[in-house]
């Protein structure tokens, strides 16, 4: 009996003594880790959200989406901080058009235990509320690249034409239309169509919709060319035959890589002779052009002609 009661009593001992010991191993750590350490200064991005905004008013100034909030404790305890729990909520239940200022504290914040807030960057955050307005406005094209040599920007279709732009009235009522990002024309001929996502520039406003179709038509670029003292010569005649006046002022339209590399001679205007028996005439002048090629104006429209001798 005085042997079992001995085992009982040996085995409480023992069981105190692991217990006292788990006790001031526990109470040690904790020590160490809330006060053992060197406290340090670790920074937090913190996300802002703004909740409660009215329907009738929007914020026109870029808000603060995070703040810098720097905490002071024990590293082991700031390495379990999540910025993101940190959340800051500012409410605008009920907010009117003009400024609200929310100014920040440590009460904003709920940080763990032994952890205080040292500084917080921008401390102060103010909101610009504007009234929402919406309006219908046409939609303006813009061009890019180097247009080929001798096109133009002809016909420009957009469908739709207008678009719907919602947001700050003190925007909004500034707009009078909405660009297209720069469409490309280098390397572009004839027709092409091209759908194209409308930007806001910055702008605090919706777009709808947001995308339009353009349809872009590239017409030859048509120029004028002036032969001031063309001579004139007559052409299918092998005889004798005088001409009144000898030259021609001549004006010509026609598309500008043709017109770039025309040249007119004898070849080209003159006065047929063909078949025509000796005498007095007044013949007008004949043209062998590139069809693109038009008169536009000539001077003088006829001339006089002396056949002095047969077609031989």
């Amino acid at each position: 009996m005085k042997k079992a009661w001995d085992s009982v009593i040996s085995a409480l001992s023992s069981n105190l003594g692991l217990r006292i010991f788990s006790l001031v191993f526990a109470v040690g750590l904790w020590l160490f880790v809330n006060v053992g350490q060197k406290p340090a200064e670790w920074p937090f991005h913190v996300p802002v959200e703004i909740r409660n905004i009215p329907s009738d008013v929007m914020v026109s100034n870029p808000a603060v989406d995070r703040v810098e909030v720097r905490m002071i404790g024990p590293p082991a305890v700031l390495s379990t901080v999540d910025a993101d729990s940190l959340k800051i909520m500012l409410d605008l239940e009920g907010a009117r058009p003009g400024n609200s200022t929310f100014r920040l504290g440590p009460d904003f914040f709920n940080p763990p235990r032994g952890v205080r807030i040292a500084r917080i960057n921008p401390s102060v955050i103010n909101l610009r509320l504007d009234s929402v307005a919406a309006r219908s406005l046409p939609v303006t094209v813009r061009f890019g690249g180097k247009i080929p040599v001798g096109y133009k920007v002809g016909r420009v279709e957009v469908n739709p034409l207008t678009v719907k732009v919602q947001g700050p009235a003190s925007e909004v009522n500034r707009m009078g239309s909405v660009e297209t990002p720069p469409i490309e024309l280098e390397g572009k001929g004839g027709q092409f169509k091209k759908e194209v996502r409308l930007s806001s520039d910055g702008k605090l406003v919706s777009l709808s919709p947001d995308r339009v179709t353009v349809l872009v038509t590239l017409e030859e670029e048509m120029v004028t060319k002036v032969f001031p003292r063309l001579e004139v010569k007559g052409k299918n005649f092998a005889g004798r035959y005088a001409v009144s006046p000898r030259s021609v002022y001549l004006r010509l339209s026609g598309p500008k890589r043709i017109m770039d590399q025309l040249q007119i001679g004898a070849d080209q205007a003159y006065i047929d002779l063909k078949g025509l028996e000796p005498g007095n005439l007044s013949l007008q002048l004949s043209f062998q052009l590139p069809p693109e090629v038009k008169v536009l104006e000539q001077k003088p429209d006829r001339f006089k002609v002396r056949i002095f001798s047969p077609t031989t």
